[in-house]
This record gives structure tokens, C-alpha cells and sequence, in this order.
């Protein structure tokens, strides 16, 4: 009365007093209810151990949902300790009461085996006494059992006939598995039409796994037109709810700026990151390149390691071992360019760092062995720069072009400039009155220097080479014009300058 305010005003403190007075006089349905407001703290101060003890004295007086309800507090260990056992003993009373919540928890702990030895024929048994009152997450589960010949003959065609009939109760698992039967013919023919069916009802309920699985089939165009977009969205619904593959795709699809989509590295980093935390090997691979080339964060040669050594791929290995010698090497790389340690570096960092210095390209095209650059306006004395690269684009050599055929001091300045920086050269040849003369450093890291001019063409030349990739380079070359070598710009400058040596 004072619970539904029949007659009196409502007074939840007033019902549970009176369902409290009831109860101690072994009233079955107050206990029940008492403990009941105990659990929720409605009318009274919240308290899961009076709970238990309303609860197990209207179960031991035969109550299937205060039964049901004492196997759920034993199981968590809410009010009493945990006590599989007793979780059990309880789950089974109810359920032999034909209580439908007892039921399906008791098939879960068979399948389980948690608490109870594993008893497939067991959980079946209930399972179908949960299903045949109906409950669809029963109907699901008893299908699987049939799909994976567990306690039973595998038969796929009971397996998909369960899975509809609970798909048709609206479960959504139930809702995937039948579009997946559909898709595999697992169950008859493949038919993408309903196969397209069951992944969105399963989806549009917010199951992430047929999310996942109907944005791969837009992606892909699978049984439908291609459509990257209904993908992307499918993807992101997923993605939302922490399904890592989804993050994973959508890294890809960022990256690659696969179908029009437009290339966002630091989406597609985002993206990789959340595939990584939630356990998405495949992205570490890619999260790592990220790291190794600086690309949106600072460069991080022990984090991209980590990363790469995480990854399945085997292009991840590769990466890893390249990257592992490039550390080696940086150990005991000394000779920079532009900031760079050379005997370590490749094309593409060496070229953003170039191009970081206000240098202007004049030629840069990965189909050729070399980049071209015009240093005049930046490096003083100096009208241009070569560089040349392996076919995997490691560095081989860098060759500064000065300005100043008609100045025979020209060479013996660049010489000062060179050796004021790694000492006096190791060899030297030619004769400076006949205008021809080289000077060479061998230095520590392997680099070699050498400040020549050539007769009768009078230039000067400085150049930075990795004698051990020259002559890659030359076999590659011979082996295979796949780059095309591009001769030096006969542009030049023959105006005297003045020599800076900042850039090398």
C-alpha cells in the first residue's frame, strides 16, 4: 500500500518497514522483496550483505528468484565472498524451477565449465529449455553448439536454422551469424544478397563485429557497389565501439588514400595508435613507420623497434632488421649534410632536410639515380649540388659544383675549408701549375672527401661518397638502367664568390 501509494501517499521508508515486519515472520514474497530494496537501496540504506541474507531466507523457502538472485551474488562476490560452487548450487535450484534467467546461467557455466567440470551435453540440456521459453541469446548459443559439433553431430543446417530463428528475436550476434552462413554458404549456396541483409540488421542493433564486416564489403564491393564512404562510416561506427580491425582499416584507407579518399597521415597515425592500444598487431607495422621517419612525430629509432618487432608482417621483419643496422650505423656515423649523418641516410630524409634549408630543387624524381639542386642562393661559391642514390635509395654520393673556372685559388680555399674541419687530407694528386689536383679525406664513418679539378675543364668539385654504395650503385647500373642517370646542368656561373662552409 505504501509502495503504490494505494490510499495513503506514497512512502518507500513506510513500505519497507512493513515488508521487513513481514519478512521476519517468514513472509516468502516480503523477504524476497526486502531484499530486493536492500539491493537497490530503495527505502532503505543500500546493503548487499542484508540482501543476501533476505534472499537466502526466501530461497531456502523455495523462492526460484531469490534463488536466481543469491547464485548472482555468489558469483560476483557482492554482499557474500565469491563462491563458484554456491553460485552454482543456486543457478540450479531456480533453474530446475524452470526459472528462464537460472536456465540460461547454468548452460553458461557448463559451457564454461566455471566452477563445474566443462559439460557440453549439459549446457545444451538447458540451453534448449532457456530457447524453447523463448530466449533468444539460448537459441544463439545452442546454434553454435551445432555449427562447431560441440555435445552434438555438427549439422551447419540446424546451426543456421537456430541462428535465424534467434536472429529473428532480434539478437544481434545472432543477426552476424546468419549473414556470415549466408556469405560462406556455409549452409547452401553463397548468397551476398542475404548475407548484405542479416550484417545490417545486425549492425544497424550496433553490433560491431557485422559493422566491421558489412564496411569490407562496401570497401571491397563484395556482393555490392563499391562505396568507400558507407565503408568509412561503418568502419567509424565500429571503431566507436573499440573494435580494433576497424581502426586498423581505417588507418589504411587514410594512408593510402585508397578510392578518392583523400591522404591524412595524421588520421591514419590516430587511427593506427587506437588499432595498437586495443591490440591490433598488424598496426604496430605501421604505427612504427610513422615513428622511424618522423612523419608527424618526432623521429624515434627505439620506439619504431619496439613497434616493429610487435608486428606479424613480414614486411615489419624486413624493416626491423634494415632498422637495426641503421642504428648500428648512426653509432658511429660522423660526417653530416645539412645536418644529416650521411653514411646512415636515404633519400627521403636527406631530401626534406635539403628542402628544410630553403634549397631549391631542380631536379627530383625517384626514376633517376640523382637529385639536382641550385645551392647558389643559400650556399655561397656553389651553383649547384648532385646527389646520387642506390637503387633502394641509400646515399652514395653528394658532388658541390663552385662557381669560378678562372680562379686557380679557388680549390686551395675549398681545401682550407675542408680540412679546418677533418684535419689534413690523406692523399693527394695532380699538379695545381697544371691546373689538374685532387685532396682526399678517408674518414672514420667510411665517408670519403674529395676537392678536385679536372683539366681542361678548370671547375672545382667538393664530394661526400660511400665508397662501399658507389659501387653498388655502378653494378646496379650495369645490371640494370632502371633510374636513368641524368647528366650535370651545364649551367654555370663563372662570377668569383665567396666560399661558405656551413653546409659542409
Amino acid at each position: 500500500m505504501y509502495e503504490s501509494g494505494q490510499g495513503v501517499l506514497i512512502d518507500i521508508k513506510q513500505a519497507a518497514h512493513w515488508y521487513k515486519e513481514a519478512a521476519i515472520q517468514n513472509n516468502i514474497a516480503a523477504q524476497a522483496v526486502l531484499a530486493s530494496l536492500y539491493d537497490q537501496g530503495t527505502g532503505v540504506t543500500a546493503s548487499p550483505q542484508s540482501a543476501v541474507k533476505w534472499y537466502l531466507k526466501a530461497a531456502n523457502q523455495g523462492d526460484a528468484e531469490s534463488q536466481f538472485q543469491l547464485g548472482l551474488h555468489y558469483q560476483d562476490g557482492n554482499g557474500a565472498l565469491q563462491n563458484d560452487r554456491q553460485s552454482f548450487l543456486w543457478f540450479s535450484k531456480a533453474a530446475e524451477q524452470g526459472y528462464l534467467s537460472a536456465e540460461l546461467h547454468l548452460a553458461n557455466i557448463y559451457r564454461l565449465g566455471k566452477g563445474v567440470k566443462q559439460d557440453y551435453h549439459a549446457a545444451i540440456k538447458w540451453y534448449k529449455k532457456a530457447s524453447s521459453q523463448g530466449n533468444a541469446s539460448a537459441t544463439f548459443y545452442l546454434a553454435q553448439f551445432y555449427e562447431l559439433g560441440h555435445g552434438v553431430v555438427q549439422d551447419n543446417l540446424r546451426a543456421h536454422s537456430l541462428y535465424q530463428a534467434s536472429a529473428l528475436k532480434n539478437f544481434a550476434p545472432a543477426a552476424y551469424k546468419a549473414g556470415e552462413f549466408h556469405e560462406n554458404g556455409k549452409a547452401g549456396k553463397t548468397n551476398l544478397e542475404q548475407a548484405m541483409k542479416w550484417y545490417k540488421s545486425a549492425a544497424n542493433k550496433g553490433d560491431s563485429t557485422a559493422q566491421y564486416k558489412l564496411a569490407k564489403l562496401y570497401q571491397n564491393g563484395s556482393g555490392i557497389e563499391k562505396n568507400i564512404r558507407i565503408a568509412i562510416n561503418w568502419y567509424k561506427h565500429a571503431a566507436i565501439k573499440n573494435h580494433p580491425q576497424a581502426y586498423y582499416h581505417l588507418g589504411l584507407i587514410y594512408e593510402k588514400g585508397e578510392q578518392g579518399i583523400k591522404i591524412n597521415k595524421s588520421k591514419a597515425f590516430d587511427y593506427y595508435q587506437k588499432a595498437v592500444s586495443l591490440g591490433n598487431l598488424y598496426a604496430n607495422a605501421h604505427l612504427a613507420a610513422y615513428y622511424e621517419q618522423g612523419i608527424g612525430v618526432p623521429m624515434d629509432i627505439e620506439r619504431a623497434l619496439a613497434l616493429y618487432q610487435k608486428s606479424p608482417e613480414a614486411w615489419s621483419k624486413v624493416n626491423y632488421q634494415k632498422l637495426s643496422e641503421h642504428k648500428f650505423c648512426l653509432k658511429n656515423a660522423t660526417t653530416e649534410l645539412f645536418s644529416v649523418p650521411i653514411a646512415c641516410t636515404n633519400r627521403q630524409v636527406l631530401s626534406k632536410e635539403i628542402k628544410n634549408k630553403k634549397i631549391t630543387v631542380i631536379s627530383e624524381n625517384l626514376a633517376d639515380w640523382s637529385d639536382t639542386y641550385f645551392t647558389g642562393a643559400a650556399i655561397e661559391g656553389t651553383s649547384q649540388l648532385e646527389i646520387t642514390y642506390t637503387r633502394e635509395d641509400y646515399f652514395a654520393s653528394a658532388q658541390y659544383t663552385f662557381i669560378g673556372r678562372s680562379d686557380p685559388s679557388l680549390i686551395f680555399r675549398i681545401k682550407e675549408i675542408v680540412q679546418q674541419k677533418y684535419d689534413q687530407p690523406d692523399t693527394s694528386e695532380g699538379d695545381p701549375i697544371k691546373g689538374e689536383v685532387s685532396f682526399q679525406w678517408l674518414l672514420n664513418d667510411g665517408i670519403k672527401v674529395v676537392v678536385q679539378r679536372k683539366w681542361p675543364d678548370t671547375t672545382t668539385f667538393l664530394t661526400y661518397s660511400l665508397p662501399e654504395h658507389i659501387e653498388l650503385l655502378k653494378a646496379q647500373q650495369k645490371q640494370s638502367p632502371d633510374k636513368i642517370y641524368l647528366a650535370d646542368n651545364d649551367a654555370e656561373n663563372k662570377t668569383i664568390g665567396k666560399v661558405a662552409p656551413s653546409f659542409f
